[in-house]
């Protein structure tokens, strides 16, 4: 579990805070509501990361002892996600201002 959570953390970083799609996200953030706010909030990112890791390693089943699991899956990652954004983004904003221009 330790290691799904953070891979779910790692491809959320990837995806929505990796400074090689900075670009890409700025883009879509204007192609919609729907990219805007996917975008722009790390509870959501880390709740649909936290979700495709999880179908992404689980056999999947239609009751209701796989649909808890997951659903708890979604949101601790989320919540961790939303946790590591707040502790993270100021270092992360200082880091590419140092090193922007390399």
């Amino acid at each position: 579990m330790l290691f799904q959570i953070l891979l779910t953390l790692s491809i959320r970083f990837f995806l929505f805070d990796f400074v090689l799609f900075k670009s890409l996200r700025n883009h879509l953030k204007t192609k919609g509501y729907f990219f805007r706010k996917l975008l722009s909030c790390p509870f959501c990112q880390g709740f649909w990361s936290g979700l495709g890791v999880f179908l992404a390693t689980h056999l999947i089943a239609y009751n209701l002892s796989f649909l808890l699991p997951m659903l708890s899956f979604g949101f601790v990652t989320a919540y961790l996600s939303m946790m590591t954004t707040a502790i993270f983004y100021p270092l992360i904003d200082k880091f590419e201002k140092n090193y922007s221009t390399l």
